[in-house]
């Protein structure tokens, strides 16, 4: 039996990742399951892998959601920026940090949420979009995880390149 190359592996597992997070978005409205998916891109290939991977995910999640353009952007640059600040103070593929990134995240969306409802004169129930920080802050680890798990062996670099 032949063996798959590796992009096409790559390319079918991160559709398959889409289509799963996208599905689940709907299920826990206001946690976004991409995010886990963006860092574990990162871990493994930084590079033109997760820009393309971020670009499509900028899109979906602009296309989604009911706000002006510019959440997705900020969301998905703040978090890179989280990751590759920790990544120099702690171990980047550890739970303990993705728990940090979670809870950073979680803190993050409300804010978020907050600063682009009051540009645009809009307003969303503060309770709500709390509850939803709390629940990505719980979400995210343990999503990241389940990805890292399932991530095909074929695809995984070795931790030098993080």
């Amino acid at each position: 039996m032949q063996r798959q190359p590796a992009s096409f592996t790559a390319f079918a597992w991160w559709v398959v990742y889409t289509i799963a997070a996208v599905w689940a978005s709907k299920l826990v409205p206001g946690v976004d399951f991409l995010a886990p998916g963006m860092v574990l891109s990162m871990q493994e290939r930084l590079g033109w892998r997760t820009f393309v991977l971020v670009c499509v995910w900028v899109l979906l999640l602009e296309g989604m959601g009911n706000m002006s353009f510019g959440y997705a952007i900020l969301w998905y640059g703040l978090l890179a920026l989280f990751y590759l600040v920790g990544q120099w103070l702690f171990e980047a593929r550890s739970f303990l940090f993705m728990c940090l990134l979670g809870i950073g995240l979680g803190v993050l969306h409300p804010m978020l949420i907050y600063a682009l409802f009051t540009l645009q004169g809009m307003h969303w129930p503060m309770d709500m979009v709390l509850w939803e920080g709390v629940t990505q802050a719980m979400v995210f680890p343990v999503v990241w995880l389940l990805a890292k798990r399932m991530f095909p062996k074929v695809l995984r670099q070795d931790d030098v390149y993080v």
